[in-house]
Formats: structure tokens, C-alpha cells, sequence
């Protein structure tokens, strides 16, 4: 099994083990969706191996680094490129402050990231959709 399909593979694991896990001990009431599409502005086809990385994140700790919540790995990379999180609505605290982060690697190297912050309203049903931005030079 190639590297890719691997990673494919246990990311779907993951996500199929976390919704069974979630539907066993929650109710739909009881579950925060959290949903959207990452994209670029550029027009630029991504090579074949390139990974997009998204994760829900617990940003309120400060001089820390953020608490990664729920992570999908794809490297099936499209533009725009849906996601969608669904967690237990006490993994939540009260006044924390939660953020999505996404990044585009190709080979190891960061060709795309978000580079603004995108606040999480658990009580809103309302999309996310967040721009990466390219940097530097690949």
C-alpha cells in the first residue's frame, strides 16, 4: 500500500472510529458541527502530492501553543476544499476561544497557509470558509 493511500486510509479510520465513538455517547443536540471550504486565490494547479492539513483548534492559552481539537488530513487537494468537524459539545469550554487553521504542503514544504484568524462560534451553524495564502517560493 503506498504512503499516500496509508494516510488516506487512516484518516478515514480516524474519522469513522471518532463518529462512532460520538454517536454511541451523544445525541445530535449534544454535537458541535463545525463546517466550510478552505481555497486559494491563485490560479495554479498543485502537483500531485500535495497534503491539505485542517484542524479545530483551542487557541484561548497564550505564550502556548494551540490545543489541536480535531485534525483531517487529505491529499486529494482541491479548491474550494470542504471540511467538516463534529465533536461533543462538552469537549468544549465554556469561554475558551477556538479557531480553524489550514495549511498546503507539498513534500514536507508549506506552499499555503491561513494567515488571519478564524474564530469558531459553536452556537452558529454558519460555514467557515477560510483563504490560504501562498508563501514563499516552492
Amino acid at each position: 500500500m503506498s504512503k499516500a493511500m496509508m494516510r488516506l486510509f487512516n484518516g478515514v479510520l480516524v474519522a469513522v472510529v471518532v463518529f462512532l465513538g460520538l454517536g454511541a455517547c451523544a445525541s445530535h443536540n449534544d454535537l458541535v458541527s463545525v463546517s466550510g471550504e478552505i481555497m486559494y486565490r491563485e490560479r495554479i494547479a498543485l502537483p500531485d502530492n500535495a497534503v491539505i492539513k485542517v484542524q479545530l483548534k483551542d487557541v484561548s492559552l497564550q505564550d502556548t501553543k494551540a490545543i489541536v481539537m480535531a485534525e483531517m488530513t487529505s491529499d486529494e487537494v482541491t479548491t474550494p476544499h470542504a471540511f467538516t468537524f463534529e465533536l461533543a459539545r462538552d469537549q468544549f469550554q465554556q469561554g475558551h476561544t477556538y479557531a480553524i487553521g489550514a495549511r498546503i504542503e507539498v513534500e514536507g514544504k508549506l506552499w499555503f497557509i491561513n494567515t488571519q484568524s478564524y474564530v469558531v462560534d459553536i452556537n452558529s451553524n454558519e460555514a467557515i470558509n477560510l483563504i490560504v495564502n501562498k508563501v514563499g517560493n516552492e
